[in-house]
This record gives C-alpha cells, structure tokens and sequence, in this order.
C-alpha cells in the first residue's frame, strides 16, 4: 500500500500549475500575514489532513481525500479541452462540473461557514430545550436563581462565545452531488482577458448575480437564480463563466480590461486569506489587502454569539 497523503492541498496543484510563469512558479498573497511570495503549487495552499477526520478507532478517513484526487484526476485530463475553447462532450461536462463542485465545497472558507452554520443550529437546539424544560418548572413551582441565571446567559448573544471544530465543516461536500448537476446543465462560455491578468484564490469557485432586479432585503440568489453566474479562472488569461443563457453556450468573448479587474475583485471579496497570480502586481496585493476580511456568503438571517471556528477542540 502506498503512503496515505498528508499534505493535502486545498487547492489543487494541477490547478495552480496553469497560473505559473515559464519557471514553474507563482505568487501567493497571504492577506492575513500581509506577504507575497513567490513559491510551487506543490509548496501552497495545503494543510495537514484537513479532509482526513479521525474516526472512533483513532484511525484517519481517506474517503474525502481519496475521492477528490479522483475527480481532479479526470479533471486535468479535460482541462486542455476548455484551454483550447472546445465544447465539451456531455459526459466531460459533468465530470468537470463535478471538479467544480468539490472545489466549492473544499475551500477553508466553505468548511469554516458550513461549521459555524452547524454551531448556530446546535445553539438553537439547545435553546429550544432549556426553554421546554424552565416552562415546565415554571409550571410546577420549581424555578430557582440558578434556572434562572442560566437562562438568562444562554439567551445573551454577548455573554459568551462558542467553538466549533472545523471538522464538522466537511459536512459542505454534502451539497457537491447537487451542485454538480445544476452546473451541468448551465451555460459554459469563455471570456478572454489580453490586458488583465486574472488571479485566483483559495475559495475560487462562487456565484454572483449578474443582473437582474435587485434582491429583497435579507434574501440572496441561489444558484438556481436565472440570474446567477459562476466565474471560474482557468488561467491568467481565461475566464470559464457558467450562468443560465443557452445564447452563449461554448462561446468565447473579450474579457475588457474593467470587467477583468472586476472578476478579480470578486475573487479578492470571496477568498478565505490567499490569492494567486502569475507576474508579481502590486495593485493584486493591495487587492488583496482591500478585502482583507473572511468572506460570509451564509447568513441565517438571526441573530448568535460570536462561533470561533478552530481546527481542533
């Protein structure tokens, strides 16, 4: 049996090998340290057994891991394919769509919103309980100080903070099946940028609404939105854009120079803390540095303490 990968990188290298100069390397920002700097696919964007969880036995889980080296296998076969501006066949597609699914649900920045999401809920379980259970002694006559105080603490959102393991994160690959088909059957058209270099990130596949009427408050636009549109940076110099217009489908059009920095833009805006480019830009690193914040793209819409979301309890 071969050695089981620790290394396991959150981006994928074949990925990043077509972001890199004629000497086999590119630029990492690192919007939290504030550094650039120029490195392998092989040397960033990886953290130790991330996807491996360890079971009841103490063993380590390779089934996440194993699955995506496969479906990265398949995609990197395909991938000349779309370089190249071909169609895809049917069977290509949904294999490729399949590669751009994980690489949503991978990203740190969906396993630490899916964990914090999961924290929120197991919160309001427990409140709802608590609160069944100070009825029910309420009504006998038995509520004491201490019922009382504990209530109170449980209800405050600024009394306390609550850890969540990153781990229950990778409950995000769940939604990857269904993601996969829906992205199938969108269009897939090319934009091409001769003047901007395009950048990627360690969250790079995300959706945007791409016109349409405004949202109402508080509500966001799914996928399935006929307005949504996936930008998705093939290389410094292609867009793989997949929406909802069949007019467009397998079509290459010119990417100007304003709408590639704002593709970077959106990439900055839904990083987790790194981006990735071929040629050293200082204006890609105070890019970077603008939208130093995690991105937040779940919002329950109510109100919870603050949930830290660390690698273990």
């Amino acid at each position: 049996m071969s050695e089981r990968t620790k290394r396991q990188h959150v981006v994928p290298r074949f990925y990043l090998r077509h972001f890199t100069q004629e000497d086999g390397e590119l630029w990492t920002h690192d919007c939290v340290t504030g550094s650039a700097r120029k490195t392998t696919p092989e040397k960033t964007a990886f953290e130790t057994n991330i996807y491996t969880p360890t079971g009841e036995d103490g063993a380590r889980i390779d089934v996440i891991e194993d699955t995506l080296a496969k479906i990265e296998s398949q995609a990197a076969k395909i991938y000349p394919e779309l370089l190249a501006f071909r169609p895809l066949t049917p069977v290509a597609k949904l294999d490729f769509a399949a590669f751009l699914a994980t690489m949503f649900a991978r990203s740190p920045a969906q396993l630490r919103q899916f964990a914090q999401t999961m924290g929120q809920m197991a919160l309001w379980g427990s409140r709802h309980e608590m609160e069944r259970e100070f009825r029910q002694k309420k009504a006998k006559g038995e509520i004491t100080a201490a019922d009382t105080a504990v209530r109170e603490i449980l209800h405050s959102n600024e009394m306390f903070t609550m850890n969540v393991d990153r781990r229950v994160g990778l409950l995000a690959f769940q939604q990857a099946e269904t993601l996969m088909h829906l992205m199938a059957r969108m269009s897939w058209s090319f934009e091409v940028s001769e003047k901007q270099q395009l950048v990627t990130s360690d969250n790079p596949v995300f959706w945007v609404k791409g016109g349409g009427p405004p949202d109402l408050q508080g509500y966001g636009a799914g996928l399935g939105d006929r307005f949504a549109v996936i930008p998705f940076p093939l290389s410094p110099g292609v867009i793989l854009r997949l929406d909802w217009r069949p007019e467009g489908a397998w079509k290459k059009f010119k990417l100007e120079r304003q709408r590639a920095k704002l593709a970077n833009q959106y990439q900055a805006k839904h990083k987790e803390r790194l981006l990735f480019f071929r040629d050293s830009d200082q204006g890609l690193i105070t890019l970077g540095m603008k939208y130093k914040a995690p991105v937040n793209q779940i919002d329950i819409g109510v109100p919870s303490p603050m949930i830290d979301v660390v690698r273990k309890l």
